[in-house]
């Protein structure tokens, strides 16, 4: 019977150097040679520690790779440098360099595309003012996780007039899909501003900076809202959004009850997520959550913009919160 062995506390040196020492000196020598001096030093000596390895280890070791390979943050991964290094070698030389304009040409997104990567609250903007009709053909064509959150935030008069007519759309003219995507691509273009900066580099932008040390990201952040201003402030949005709070904590979702107002938080709900204000309900008095359930019923449909301003509102005290250490919006603490 094979031993089950946990390499996830093995170090990633040690890891290497039995895979490395499995794939043999033919196989294993490219990838050597791209190693820096000291990786390289560190990992031979690893190499030369192993003595005998069983079977079982290196199969651990090799799944583990695997699953790390299938996740979002793989051990190895191609570079463009990496292909056009491999097409010099494959192909005759002006083959290769016909290969090598084409990747350099940036990737060109269609709007389905471009819609399918910013926030469902934008993409409601553009599209509020819409027909059902119109609404339900532009949800239809893009990807259906961001559609399902798009719909989630039309008032509840529209919401059922626009499932039903997804549901009836069969065949759609060239034409009028045409016109959808020319209106959606100057509504978008003149969202983006004077900045030049192109929605997926946005969402890029915003995703590299939810990684940095908090630390560090306020110092970008500080340098940018003295360079670019208005670039500073579409930054800021997205990197809290209203959704985000679903990551917080019972305690800090409790901590943030206190320091709202009930209007506000109110109107937030109205257009946030069930499951979000769920969250809020769960962590309230159960006549509390009663009062405000009902006054989100009786309340009548809200424009988006008062929706997002009081939406900003409570950002703003949870930013001042986490800021002073009162709360914490650090993912790794919410786990």
């Amino acid at each position: 019977m094979s031993e089950v062995i946990d390499v996830s506390k093995m170090k990633g040196e040690d890891k290497a150097a039995i895979l490395l020492y499995a794939l043999g000196p033919e196989a294993a020598t490219p990838i050597i040679r791209s190693l820096e001096d000291a990786t390289l030093a560190r990992i031979s000596k690893k190499m030369s520690e192993l003595g005998r390895i069983n079977t079982d280890l290196l199969q651990a070791v090799l799944d583990d790779y695997l699953t790390m390979h299938e996740s979002s943050d793989p051990l190895l991964y191609s570079s463009q440098k990496d292909v056009m290094q491999m097409l010099e070698h494959a192909v005759d030389q002006d083959k290769a360099q016909e290969i090598i304009e084409y990747l350099e040409k940036p990737k060109q997104f269609t709007i389905w595309e471009k819609l399918s990567r910013i926030n469902p609250t934008m993409i409601l903007s553009y599209i509020e003012s819409e027909h059902p009709q119109t609404i339900a053909l532009i949800l239809g064509k893009i990807d259906s996780s961001v559609a399902s959150q798009v719909i989630s935030k039309l008032p509840e008069d529209i919401q059922m007039s626009v499932l039903v007519r997804m549901s009836k759309i069969e065949s759609v003219p060239e034409e009028l899909v045409r016109d959808i995507e020319e209106i959606l691509e100057r509504e978008m273009a003149e969202a983006t501003g004077s900045s030049g900066m192109s929605f997926d580099g946005m969402v890029s932008l915003v995703e590299i900076l939810k990684t940095l040390d908090k630390d560090v990201s306020a110092a970008i952040l500080e340098r940018l809202e003295s360079k670019d201003g208005e670039l500073f402030s579409e930054v800021d949005k997205l990197l809290l959004i209203f959704e985000d709070l679903l990551d917080l904590s019972d305690k800090d979702i409790q901590t943030v009850l206190k320091h709202v107002s009930s209007d506000d938080l109110v109107k937030s709900l109205k257009g946030a997520p069930e499951e979000l204000a769920e969250r809020f309900f769960d962590n309230m008095s159960q006549r509390a959550a009663e009062i405000m359930r009902e006054d989100m019923q009786v309340m009548p449909p809200l424009k988006l913009s008062d929706v997002e301003d009081a939406q900003q509102v409570i950002l703003q005290v949870i930013r001042k919160l986490d800021a002073d250490g009162v709360i914490s919006l650090n993912s790794d603490d919410m786990l």
